[in-house]
């Protein structure tokens, strides 16, 4: 697979040369793509090292269901110490000190229950029921143990200060009793245990379900106890003396605070994102807004993806010898159809700002926009954000569908909603969301301001379908209670192939809107139809980030078609690949990594006549010497003229002397000269850059034994 990084594209290349009777070792390709939908079988907890069981200890009431879930389905402890330092991290209520007060806190509460709340019990301090309610509240604000009553079972009262920022009441009581009197405590909630349960013998003289009888026997021995017998929450307005329900609440509540406002979405992925980047970089996870359109490019009759990544939080650093706020972001898309990786590029988006600029243009956040033409096929497109600074990661998967730009049936591409109108400046280049030179501002969030105005954009290609059709938009309000419904109309005159319209949306009121664009032909036949939802806030604006992106300029759209001829071959497409290539050629026949590609594609397809012509334009650049060389080394080889073969790559050894298949294929040139002696020291060279050759180890056997043979 070749993996084309933009605007340099760098081909990574593996070929066989499979000569004769010997099949030199193929190169490994450096990088291995994972595979992007992982379905890992969970390891069994106790096959896990004793740190990752301790650590499953420590996190028991604080780790959501995926997170374990995904732990248990990482393969090697160096993902499980990312892992884990990506748990705290997240849970870091101050992320930009050196100390993680939340783990240092968990850590000391778990230390404190297994040291005090192991007695009475077999289990270790943090599995029983006050370490639990300890881990998660920490210590009480008070206690209040009752155990001398000689009509009660020992209670315990632990009071609490909640809060609605928590989603607790402002004050409220942990109960714990000594069931039946012995072991250790346990805990006490009013509709499950009820009143009974704290009464030593009482039970077969009072119905259990009399809550009156048994309140007041209770606060006749301890009013301490009454009190909490049939409400946790002090002063509940309670109708009757039935235990409160609000109890089983708090409980519940008690027991998913620690999941309360965590995103548990970098669990989900971790496990796909990494395959692509390196773990063990990686501190924080930032959740994205994304938005995400397949346009086509008339121009270049071209289907593009476009889209958009806005990073919840964006951590900055400081440079004091330039004396500048910065940032950098690196873009990895990945194009998978099945197991297979289509294409894969990556991009570097550095920002570097005063501070004035940092509070005038970042203050609201930034958005990352990209693009790239795409084949047509089904296939899933992922995308992973990299900050260099905190070493933040994001990451967003979506599948896509797109069909070839020659298709017959008429297509909607949109709509796009924009709080500005399209810039229609030509540009002299090539942009994210730019069609035929217009650019739209998208904002992946899609909720706008009251006043702001709003345009909604879209492009129909009729194809050729239809002679005569028309397209209408419907905005509607998705609220019950805010009913709105609007059709525009288009009309799509003949004579035209690809249309495009915007559409200046009337004031909108406060709530959730769907715009639908519908492509109809004749008697309302629908042909197509895409949509898009946005929000309109009650607030009158709303501040929107600037996008980067990278430009492309015009005179370099053969980059375009080099990128399909790629795409096109890593899906075996090899007639659709040559045609691009030769278009991306055409346009501009001296670009190396064009070259390169492109010859040794025609290496695999066994064009070797082809091959050594295009070659000849990167022959006399410097930097090339060892690819022109090693590429025209392979293609005569395979026309089995040796003797120009050996000194083509007689001559790339001399620039480079640690390549695998030039060595290889140097030493069968020299065997099919009849060169023994010079044949063993190539492929004994490339032995020593790679040991892992069976096939050229048996070759240099067999020098060994006929030499024996000879002087016999």
């Amino acid at each position: 697979m070749k993996k084309i990084i933009i605007p340099i594209l760098t081909v990574f290349l593996t070929v066989s040369l499979n000569p004769g009777n010997f099949t030199p070792a193929q190169e490994k390709n450096t990088r291995e793509i994972k595979d992007i939908t992982v379905t890992a079988k969970p390891v069994d907890v106790k096959n896990l090292d004793p740190q990752y069981r301790d650590w499953l200890d420590l996190v028991y009431y604080i780790i959501t269901p995926i997170e374990k879930e995904t732990f248990l389905k990482l393969t090697n402890n160096r993902d499980r110490d990312s892992f884990i330092n990506l748990f705290w991290k997240l849970r870091d209520p101050t992320g930009g000190t050196p100390e993680n007060e939340f783990r240092v806190e968990h850590i000391k509460r778990f230390q404190y229950a297994n040291r005090y709340f192991k007695y009475g019990t077999p289990l270790p301090g943090w599995k029983t029921d006050r370490g639990k309610i300890y881990i998660l509240l920490g210590p009480p604000v008070d206690v209040n143990e009752i155990a001398s009553k000689s009509d009660l079972y020992p209670v315990l009262i632990w009071d609490y200060y909640g809060g609605p920022e928590k989603g607790l009441p402002t004050a409220f009581n942990i109960v714990f009793y000594k069931r039946s009197g012995a072991g250790d405590y346990v805990l006490y909630v009013p509709t499950i245990d009820g009143p009974a349960a704290l009464l030593i013998s009482n039970i077969a003289q009072v119905d259990p379900n009399d809550y009156a009888t048994l309140y007041d026997k209770i606060n006749k021995s301890e009013p301490a106890v009454a009190n909490i017998c049939l409400s946790l929450i002090p002063g509940e307005e309670m109708s009757g003396f039935s235990p409160s329900l609000q109890s089983n609440l708090l409980i519940s509540q008690i027991y998913e605070l620690p999941k309360k406002n965590l995103n548990p979405s970098y669990a989900r992925n971790f496990l796909n994102y990494k395959g692509i980047v390196e773990t063990t970089v990686m501190t924080d996870y930032i959740n994205l807004k994304t938005d995400l359109y397949i346009l086509r490019e008339p121009t270049l009759d071209m289907n593009f993806v476009h889209f958009a990544l806005r990073p919840d939080r964006i951590s900055v650093d400081y440079a004091a010898d330039t004396d500048k706020y910065y940032f950098n972001y690196n873009l990895i898309v990945v194009l998978k159809k099945g197991e297979d990786v289509v294409m894969e590029y990556n991009k570097n988006f550095p920002f570097y700002y005063t501070q004035d600029e940092l509070d005038e243009k970042i203050s609201n956040g930034i958005i990352i926009s990209d693009y790239f033409p795409v084949i047509e096929g089904d296939y899933k497109l992922v995308t992973v954000l990299q900050n260099s600074v905190n070493k933040e990661i994001s990451y967003f998967e979506e599948n896509i569908a797109t069909k070839a730009p020659t298709a017959s049936s008429t297509r909607i591409f949109g709509p796009l909603i924009s709080y500005q109108a399209p810039n229609t400046d030509k540009k002299a280049g090539f942009a994210a969301f730019t069609v035929m030179g217009a650019s739209i501002k998208i904002d992946p969030q899609r909720t706008f301001g009251l006043t702001e105005p709003l345009y909604a954009t879209f492009y129909v290609d009729l194809g050729t379908a239809e002679k005569k059709a028309r397209a209408e938009m419907e905005v509607t309000c998705q609220d019950e209670t805010r009913p709105y419904s609007k059709i525009y109309s288009f009309e799509l005159p003949p004579g035209e192939k690809y249309y495009t319209f915007t559409q200046n949306l009337e004031k909108l009121k406060y709530g959730n809107y769907l715009v639908k664009i519908r492509a109809l032909g004749e008697g309302n036949t629908l042909l197509d139809s895409r949509e898009k939802d946005f929000m309109v806030s009650p607030l009158s604006n709303i501040p929107h980030p600037p996008a980067a992106s990278k430009l492309l300029k015009s005179e370099n759209h053969f980059l375009f078609y080099m990128m399909l001829a790629n795409q096109y071959e890593n899906v075996k497409n090899p007639e659709k690949a040559v045609g691009y290539y030769e278009k991306a050629l055409a346009l501009n026949a001296s670009y190396p990594p064009l070259v390169k590609a492109y010859a040794a594609f025609l290496l695999t397809r066994g064009n070797y006549d082809r091959l050594l012509a295009i070659v000849e334009t990167i022959k006399d650049l410097e930097k090339e010497a060892f690819d022109y060389h090693a590429l025209k080394g392979k293609a005569l080889y395979y026309r089995e003229k040796y003797r120009e073969a050996a000194r083509e790559l007689l001559e790339a050894n001399k620039i480079y002397d640690s390549d695998v298949v030039v060595l290889n294929t140097l030493g069968f040139c020299f065997i099919r000269l009849g060169d023994i002696e010079e044949a063993r020291r190539a492929l004994s060279a490339s032995l020593v850059v790679n040991r892992d050759q069976q096939d050229i180890i048996e070759i240099l056997e067999r020098f060994k034994k006929d030499e024996k043979k000879k002087n016999k």
